[in-house]
């Protein structure tokens, strides 16, 4: 058991390296990769468990639940690279207010202030160049553009960018003065938020973990309480349990879902 728990270990470290996979013509792709990297970290934590001593219920509910961690990671990371992105917005509006004072027009003003910020910037004005040297007006380039983004903060400034540059003369600068204003405002108060939340998402982390640990302490130290939960009616107090936790991280999910900001342009 101790050398199957080491070979999906060893699995495990595998595909999160991106090394192929046998009968493949490369690597997994990254959604299956995750699924894959989670069932293999979920059952190699089982079977430690499991050779370790553990109830073979307990073990298997660890694995299960270890099985997500993978991708909860992935989505901590995509969603902080998303935060980060978010506050480059007000930066890319002042870029372009820059450009429009040195006489540049507003698509000129754009790429120049895209390819200045670098990054998913500089992949925005290549597209917005391609799709204007393609013989799409800039209203039609930036709703293609907004479309592919689909993200919140996204949706403003483009279709703002479209407004303005329909507007023209000198209420295009007053435009976007207030747009930068405004999306610098919405930054500082998504971070505002995202602290003040820091403490809710310990302890609903100490929540769903704590009774597990507490479990895994007192089978592994007290022989009549393994002996206990090895029994029918414990081992369906360590089903409810795992189902209790699933729900509550699964609920935990959907408020941390509902308090990121929504998208009003579609």
């Amino acid at each position: 058991m101790r050398d199957l728990a080491a070979v999906l270990a060893a699995a495990a470290g595998w595909m999160l390296a991106g090394g192929p996979v046998p009968g493949g013509g490369g690597p997994l792709d990254l959604p299956l990769r995750r699924v894959a990297l989670g069932l293999a970290a979920g059952a190699a934590i089982g079977a430690v468990a499991f050779a370790g001593g553990i109830d073979p219920m307990i073990a298997a509910a660890l694995g299960a639940m270890t099985a997500v961690v993978p991708g909860a990671l992935a989505e901590r990371s995509r969603r902080t690279a998303a935060d980060r992105l978010a506050g480059r917005w007000p930066d890319f509006v002042a870029a372009i207010r820059s450009e429009l004072s040195g006489g540049a027009s507003i698509p000129e003003a754009t790429m120049a202030a895209g390819r200045r910020l670098g990054g998913r910037f500089a992949a925005l004005a290549a597209d917005l160049e391609a799709s204007l040297a393609a013989g799409n007006d800039l209203a039609g380039a930036l709703e293609k553009i907004r479309r592919a983004w689909a993200d919140p903060l996204a949706d403003r400034v483009l279709v703002t960018l479209t407004a303005a540059a329909a507007a023209g003369g000198d209420r295009v600068g007053a435009i976007l003065s207030a747009l930068g204003a405004s999306i610098a405002d919405e930054v500082r108060l998504r971070r505002a938020h995202d602290a003040a939340l820091t403490q809710q998402r310990l302890t609903a982390g100490v929540a769903l973990v704590a009774p597990w640990a507490l479990l895994v302490l007192t089978t592994t130290t007290n022989p009549q309480a393994a002996d206990a939960l090895a029994r029918p009616g414990g081992r369906m107090i360590v089903a409810g349990g795992l189902a209790a936790t699933a729900a509550g991280y699964l609920l935990a999910r959907r408020a941390a879902r509902l308090a990121r900001p929504g998208r009003v342009f579609r």
